[in-house]
């Protein structure tokens, strides 16, 4: 079940509205994809990174692949960025799991308590 819900977040992830996200959340996505850019953010969002202009010289080699390493390093490279948090893309991917969820007849108390929000947040949501 784990790797089904995985690939549901990645293709929520190549779907995901841009233009609602921080500019430098938008950047990074644009340079290396929605699904490079989340795992990314799971293993250094919210923290001060410095970028090597040489992708084998930093230890990011071992959590991101090497095209989108490539791309950080030879846009990025060489200065400290302020990683955004994951939560952005989070919230967006949460919220279309409780979109699709409510198209499929689950009701909105059950959605609200399967994701920890109230009715009314859900109700929202749905609009």
């Amino acid at each position: 079940m784990n790797k089904k819900r995985n690939n549901l977040i990645e293709s929520f992830l190549l779907k995901i509205n841009v233009e609602t996200l921080p500019k430098q959340l938008k950047e990074l996505i644009e340079l290396i994809g929605p699904v490079d850019t989340y795992t990314f953010l799971c293993h250094y969002g919210g923290k001060i990174k410095y970028i090597a202009k040489n992708p084998s010289r930093t230890e990011m080699k071992h959590v991101m692949n090497e095209t989108a390493l490539k791309r950080l390093c030879a846009n990025y490279g060489g200065s400290t960025i302020e990683v955004p948090k994951q939560e952005h893309l989070d919230r967006q991917v949460r919220n279309k799991l409780i979109k699709n969820a409510s198209m499929e007849g689950v009701s909105r108390s059950q959605l609200a308590t399967r994701f920890n929000l109230s009715v009314r947040h859900i109700g929202n949501i749905k609009k």
